[in-house]
């Protein structure tokens, strides 16, 4: 009989080392841990980003505990842990696997607090992210379509399982408990699609709450209580409760096959990178929309386009990416024009050029922030287009002119997935604007560059820190 899911993970994670993780690999980590605590020097002066730092204090503080970014105070693993995750995601500029998961402020949140308080070396904490991401986005990636159908929210129930995976292997977890740690994170983990589809609010804290059960899975997988076997594949395991089967049939997919074989989500571990595909999201907006930005601002910087000789603009997409949260569950306002949908960043993008990174958070239906006629009047005459043969992530904009003259770009949607240097670039472009010390942002950059030597996270955080 084969190993089940959960063990042939627990078997690859336990056993996994730093020597064993490709270059390309470690420069993804370290992509994603840069892109994550520049982002969380954002999120700290957000209101969300401020409550969560203010509860952690006031709930969990322990003067021996873990360091809250930005803040500089310390809480408990959990507390510091969740005040990072909010600060992480406050702005929505965190990181994303296929369009509708967010491993950075799930894994990487927990994995900090579990590094300092454990004082693991750069090397180890570089592995044990690489593992959670990993087994996160494999057990994530066609399966998210359909969880999203079943009325849950992708992000945290799979971060659960990412933060776990990483939190046990920087507590040392052996198989045996890594499987346990998988388990209990199965049964730990939660997240509805109400709010998103009907505009409420609530999964402002998904991540959040999901990188606290996270960790809780790995640390109460020390007290070495038997977990099952058959946690995500098992007749009333993960799969079938999130997607309504355990046999691999899918009833939404980005685009192919209804149905995966259980053994392609361990197929060639080690080998193929999933994690190569985590997208980091620059704007503050839904992670679609970044890609639909950087296309049209490519057009403009190409051509000198007139915007009141425009007569229409039109955005084809993946289809999956004009239903947010899903088909299942469309939210209307967020996929018709109006302020905040795709149409508006779309028509921004023209009107001025580009988009700006450290603009405020602008959810969809919401007045029109400041004196944007142009773009409002754009907007009306730009059309977004699903198709169910297009990858995500990769938009094509086609800008035609009154006078018939035509103007066109388009992604093949691996533009995004961004090494260590462009993250570099492109996050240092915001370094003037966002009141943090330059000597700092600059430092942070130089110790992930070479966190590889770090003997802690120690220098890191303290460039987090006021």
């Amino acid at each position: 009989m084969a190993d089940s899911l959960s063990r042939t993970f627990a078997r690859y994670v336990a056993s996994l080392q730093y020597e064993a993780l490709p270059p390309q690999v470690v420069n993804k980590i370290k992509a994603s841990l840069l892109h994550s605590m520049i982002v969380s020097i954002i999120g700290a002066e957000t209101a969300p980003g401020k409550a969560a730092m203010a509860l952690a204090k006031e709930e969990e503080g322990k003067s021996d505990g873990a360091t809250i970014l930005v803040d500089g105070a310390r809480a408990t693993r959990c507390g510091a842990a969740f005040a990072n995750s909010k600060l992480m995601h406050a702005t929505n500029q965190s990181d994303s696997y296929r369009m509708l998961t967010h491993p950075g402020p799930c894994i990487i949140a927990g994995g900090l607090a579990s590094a300092e308080l454990g004082r693991n070396s750069g090397q180890q904490l570089i592995t044990a992210l690489a593992a959670g991401y990993e087994v996160e986005s494999r057990i994530a990636s066609d399966f998210i379509p359909t969880v999203q159908a079943r009325g849950f929210r992708s992000s945290p129930i799979f971060g659960t399982l990412g933060t776990a995976v990483a939190t046990g292997k920087l507590l040392n977890l052996n198989e045996d408990q890594m499987v346990t740690a998988i388990a209990l994170a199965c049964t730990f983990t939660a997240g509805t699609n109400e709010g998103p589809r009907s505009g409420g609010r609530e999964m402002m804290f998904h991540e959040p709450n999901a990188t606290r059960n996270g960790i809780m899975a790995a640390l109460l997988a020390r007290e070495n209580v038997k977990g099952s076997e058959t946690s995500l594949e098992g007749d009333a395991g993960f799969y079938n409760a999130f997607t309504g089967n355990n046999r691999g049939e899918l009833s939404y997919v980005f685009q192919g096959s209804h149905h995966v074989a259980f053994d392609t989500v361990v197929a060639d571990l080690g080998e193929r990178w999933e994690l190569m595909h985590v997208v980091p999201k620059i704007y503050p907006t839904a992670g679609y929309n970044c890609p639909v930005i950087d296309l049209m601002t490519d057009i403009r910087a190409a051509h000198d386009l007139p915007v009141d000789e425009i007569e229409k603009i039109t955005v084809d997409m993946n289809w999956l990416e004009t239903t947010y949260p899903s088909p299942a569950f469309p939210n209307l306002i967020r996929t018709s024009p109006g302020v905040g949908s795709t149409h508006y960043f779309t028509a921004y993008t023209c009107v001025h050029g580009s988009y700006p990174p450290l603009r405020q958070r602008i959810e969809a239906g919401e007045q029109s922030p400041g004196d944007d006629s142009a773009v409002m009047d754009l907007l009306q005459r730009t059309e977004v287009i699903g198709h169910k043969d297009r990858p995500a992530f990769a938009p094509r904009i086609t800008v035609r002119l009154k006078g018939g003259t035509t103007y066109q770009g388009e992604y093949q949607g691996q533009e995004l997935e961004w090494d260590l240097a462009t993250e570099t670039q492109r996050i240092s472009a915001v370094f003037t604007n966002m009141g943090w010390p330059s000597d700092k942002l600059n430092g942070i950059v130089q110790t992930v560059s070479r966190f590889e030597n770090e003997a802690s996270v120690d220098a890191l955080v303290g460039l987090c820190v006021r």
